[in-house]
């Protein structure tokens, strides 16, 4: 009697314990549900709520005062702000202005400055992108103390909305960092220097490369191109002349655009770094002429095949050359390599 009653006790310990597991089972799949139905419902309504903001966004590109902005709920206003900042995007000028104006009449860039206090780095990053926008001048504080501290992404995002806010004070403020940062995309600050302007970035890049920094002057001479050539180009031919280190030099040969500058050109072309010789390269092909074809084609035998490369697109491109004289010239070659690379370059020209 006593094994049968254990027996009994343990069958109806294993059938609660599987009906709680069931019953558990049963809970957590409700609750998925449930969390699922909420998730769509929620999308759903953020859905309709992005048509009506987008509505009003539009309507305030051409007029702020008779934009119809409805409530913006807590939880939905980083949502309702990166809308805002992918429009402001796409737009300039007056529509950037009004789009602006139209949150400061509803009293929201204090909220995009109390969200600049938030711990979340994707809420913080929002909110510097739409102060930028805003030109907040009461942000410049807080953002050029997040422009100089570690970290790439947040630096540099704050570093752009100091630029839109005041773009020449930026520009002294940052200049140091544009230099020494290599962490800030090289590529993303051109795009910005275009966006100011020749006027606005010329000061700033006159003052960074006559500071004679010892790192980062390669990445002043590429934005150089975005200032007024007839201030900068002197600067540059000092640079030239006077400093030895190769991706100096060859980033000031990007810049030249003169056929007064070619002899710098034609004597780098000899230099022992294939940086240098592959920008020489390139610069005799926007400026030189046939004079210059000798030395294009001591560099179409260049051992480094980028050197190559470019000093035959170089040749195709010389002032005076037809194309009778460039397929005897190919004809003629005797070096497979300089060959192959010249018909390279006369079939792609064919296929511009």
């Amino acid at each position: 009697m006593a094994s049968a009653s254990s027996s009994d006790l343990a069958l109806a310990f294993a059938l609660a314990v599987t009906a709680g597991a069931l019953a558990s089972s049963l809970l957590l799949l409700v609750a998925i549900a449930l969390l699922r139905a909420a998730r769509r419902w929620r999308d759903w309504r953020l859905s309709r709520r992005e048509g009506a903001w987008r509505d009003a966004l539009h309507e305030a590109i051409d007029d702020p005062a008779a934009a119809r902005l409805p409530a913006i709920g807590v939880l939905e206003w980083p949502a309702f702000l990166t809308l805002w900042n992918h429009v402001q995007e796409s737009v300039r000028g007056d529509a950037s202005d009004n789009l602006a104006q139209l949150l400061r009449r509803h009293g929201l860039d204090e909220r995009v400055l109390r969200l600049l206090r938030r711990r979340s780095t994707a809420l913080r990053l929002i909110a510097i992108t739409a102060l930028g926008h805003l030109r907040e001048e009461r942000a410049w504080a807080p953002l050029q103390e997040i422009a100089f501290a570690p970290g790439p992404v947040m630096s540099f995002a704050a570093a752009r909305a100091m630029l839109r806010i005041d773009p020449r004070r930026a520009l002294e403020t940052l200049g140091p960092s544009i230099v020494a940062r290599d962490d800030w995309p090289l590529a993303r600050l051109g795009t910005i220097f275009q966006e100011l302007g020749p006027a606005v970035v010329t000061p700033a890049l006159l003052a960074m490369m006559l500071g004679r920094p010892r790192q980062g002057l390669a990445r002043v001479m590429k934005l150089a191109r975005f200032g007024h050539r007839h201030r900068i180009a002197p600067v540059v031919r000092a640079w030239l002349t006077s400093n030895a280190e190769p991706s100096v030099i060859a980033a000031a040969l990007d810049y030249v655009e003169d056929a007064e500058d070619l002899a710098w050109a034609r004597e780098a072309a000899r230099h022992e770094d294939w940086h240098v010789r592959m920008a020489a390269a390139r610069a005799l092909g926007r400026v030189g002429d046939r004079d210059d074809l000798q030395v294009l084609l001591g560099l179409l035998r260049d051992p480094i095949w980028w050197v190559r490369y470019h000093a035959a697109q170089a040749v195709v491109r010389l002032h005076g050359l037809g194309e009778e004289e460039l397929e005897m010239l190919h004809q003629g070659m005797r070096d497979a390599f300089a060959s192959d690379m010249l018909a390279q370059a006369l079939a792609e020209r064919g296929r511009a």
